[in-house]
């Protein structure tokens, strides 16, 4: 085991208003993309997976071809086609009504009618060769209601997929309903077919109707759950715990939140986890699970150089150095004087960043004034370069990456839920990267400048500048140098672009973001 002293605590500065512009956009982002239970089972997987509808549980209607072959006292061997009346005519015997007899009991009851006539000596063999196609409609809430062709035992997910599927937004998933001259014969809900696989079993008619009606009462599911979603409810009010039958809320969630209405009023109010199985929820509440509550542990993740498991379960409030003196590692093999941490608030706050330099650098170039057609056609492809920049730039995903260690020392920091524990490999090895004409690794030489090591990647780019490097230490700290600063081993050196003292506000705010970027994710964007 190894003990880590206390010491000074260096961090990535987090604007509280920069955090809370984030969670407003992340909000925003989420309550477009929450869509119902449901959504995605109609986009046409049903139709490609059609059977032929001739299985033994098919119940034979007028049109149906039948093939019968008699051998034995008498022989036959004829395909008839059931009349409008549902019956057959088979030749010296009469007819014989075979609508509403299952195709498992065909041949059966073909042999029996035989059997009246020739008691003795006599084999039957049928075969249902096509089942007569029904014309079905389906309506309401789907997005292309109409009349289509289908076997009669094709399911009803066979005829909503053919009407283009339940509209997400009006629709209802729990209330379908199957009419038959006048009468509802089945009512369907498809939450059984969704959570159980269950799904009635109805031999459909012609001109028979399925009738998606107008969805219900919805509450809206966010935060801590399986999956952020819109549930539909049986009734107009639910319990919390029906509701998380349908999805389950996260481990970690301690404590809820629900916001709605209550008599024209607007109306929130806070519970424990466990509380909100038995509160009864309204139409168009917002439930947000949160971990925030008074659980009593949270989960920290390692990566690196360490012996043991990747995730711990460690007490509320537990910090740094405590959790460090019992992660057993081989002091040959880690960094331990390098120890950082990457949180997710601070690479949202990274992340924010980036996007504020963005904007800035979207309005210098696309507001940017012309002053003839020539440079007008200028301005084009530099608001073109400018765009395709920026695309590339919000890809990039900050790491979020926090300093806690000074001269070999760790600051007894309260660690938060999801931290992860960075614990770097010893190397030996100096990388190169940016504007080099090779981005090279490189052997750790003691003494060695960052001019040696650009030496022996190829020299700078005829766009760098070497005046404003960037290297990144093994401990997650940053330092900008010129070709003298000295490296250690495992840093990371990033030459940077340079910039004209004549060059247009939009690329001196490129350079800003490139920057940025360089610093939170390590990486160098290219102009």
């Amino acid at each position: 085991m190894l003990t880590f002293v206390i010491c000074c605590y260096v961090s990535l500065p987090l604007s509280a208003a920069n955090v809370a512009n984030a969670k407003t956009t992340v909000a925003n982002q989420d309550e477009m993309a929450i869509q119902p239970f449901g959504s995605s089972l109609f986009n046409g997987n049903f139709l490609k997976s059609r059977g032929d509808g001739l299985n033994s549980d098919y119940i034979l209607v007028p049109g149906d071809k039948v093939a019968v072959a008699v051998w034995g006292s008498v022989t036959i061997k004829e395909t008839h086609t059931l009349d409008s009346q549902g019956n057959i005519f088979i030749p010296d015997i009469g007819p014989l009504r075979l609508a509403g007899v299952k195709n498992a009991d065909l041949t059966e009851t073909v042999r029996n009618h035989i059997g009246k006539i020739y008691t003795t000596n006599i084999d039957v063999y049928t075969n249902l060769e096509t089942a007569q196609p029904v014309g079905v409609f389906v309506t309401g809430m789907v997005n292309n209601p109409g009349r289509y062709a289908g076997r009669p035992s094709d399911s009803i997910l066979y005829f909503i997929d053919l009407a283009g599927g339940i509209d997400p937004r009006l629709g209802s998933y729990r209330q379908i309903e199957i009419i038959r001259a006048g009468e509802t014969v089945r009512s369907i809900d498809l939450y059984d077919f969704l959570l159980k696989g269950e799904i009635a079993s109805l031999q459909l008619r012609e001109s028979d109707t399925i009738l998606v009606k107008h969805r219900g009462s919805v509450v809206y599911l966010e935060g801590d759950v399986a999956r952020s979603t819109m549930i539909e409810m049986k009734s107009t009010t639910s319990t919390g715990g029906e509701v998380l039958k349908v999805i389950p809320k996260a481990a970690q969630a301690t404590e809820v939140t629900i916001i709605g209405m209550r008599n024209g009023i607007p109306y929130n109010q806070t519970m424990p986890a466990m509380a909100f199985m038995s509160y009864t929820l309204h139409d168009g509440d917002q439930v947000d699970f949160r971990d925030d509550g008074n659980a009593g542990a949270i989960l920290i993740k390692l990566v690196g150089e360490f012996n043991g498991p990747a995730v711990l379960s460690v007490k509320r409030n537990s910090r740094l150095v405590d959790i460090l003196n019992h992660i057993p590692v081989n002091a040959e093999l880690a960094n331990v004087e390098a120890i950082y941490l990457r949180r997710a608030s601070v690479a949202v706050s990274q992340k924010d960043a980036i996007s504020d330099g963005l904007v800035r650098l979207e309005r210098s170039s696309f507001l940017a004034l012309s002053g003839s057609k020539s440079e007008a056609g200028i301005r084009a492809g530099e608001a073109e370069m400018v765009a395709k920049f920026a695309e590339r730039a919000r890809l990039i995903e900050p790491l979020g990456r926090v300093v806690t260690a000074q001269n070999g020392v760790q600051q007894n920091i309260r660690m938060e839920h999801d931290d992860i524990i960075v614990i770097p490999t010893k190397t030996e090895i100096v990388r190169v990267a940016g504007e080099v004409l090779l981005i090279h690794a490189i052997t750790y030489h003691k003494g060695w400048t960052v001019e040696d090591y650009i030496k022996r990647a190829g020299g700078f780019s005829n766009r760098a500048d070497p005046n404003k490097i960037i290297i990144h230490h093994p401990n997650a700290s940053v330092t900008v140098t010129d070709q003298n600063g000295l490296v250690g081993p495992g840093d990371e050196i990033i030459v940077s672009p340079k910039s004209d003292p004549k060059t247009r506000q939009f690329f001196i705010e490129m350079l800003d973001v490139i920057y940025k970027v360089a610093v939170s994710a390590g990486i160098v964007l290219t102009i």
